[in-house]
């Protein structure tokens, strides 16, 4: 059960197109005929609107978001789930890499982009927000090193 979007039915949907339980990560799609005004096709290339928001989960319209349901049936966006980088010829998930990232203890809440790297075409760079106290403690430089250590590893794994 989702709360009330006028003219909309948010759902979120698992990898194959069920609705996803209370707090399960998965698709936001929004339940077919969209209201009047939404978009309806993509100058020039309606082909392209049809495989890109339509095909993947039939009867709905695929966002491109990835969120959650709460149990009082809140929306809340978590990431794109096509918002990649190319890294050295690999595609990855800026959204794979946050929850890695964020599985680290200290780790509260972090946001991953690509930057320009002149040999790799893309890196990706990480901003972290710390748990608790750990700002005000500080790190020393040997604590911090060990946490990036312990955050690169992760990512590799």
């Amino acid at each position: 059960m989702t709360k009330a979007i006028p003219g909309f039915d948010v759902q979120i949907l698992d990898d194959e197109n069920k609705p996803c339980e209370p707090g399960q990560l998965g698709k936001v799609c929004i339940k077919r005929p969209l209201p009047p005004s939404c978009l309806t096709t993509l100058w020039g290339n309606h082909d392209a609107f049809i495989e890109k928001y339509l095909t993947e989960t039939p009867g709905y319209y695929t966002t491109g978001d990835a969120g959650i349901i709460d149990e009082r049936g809140y929306i809340s966006i978590m990431t794109r789930v096509d918002d990649v980088i190319n890294t050295a010829g690999h595609r990855i998930s800026t959204g794979r890499l946050e929850e890695v990232v964020i599985g680290h203890e200290m780790v509260v809440e972090a946001a991953v982009v690509g930057f320009n790297d002149p040999i790799k075409g893309e890196s990706p760079l990480a901003f972290v927000v710390l748990r608790g106290n750990t700002m005000e403690d500080g790190l020393n430089a040997e604590e911090y090193s060990r946490f990036e250590n312990e955050i690169s590893d992760s990512i590799r794994t």
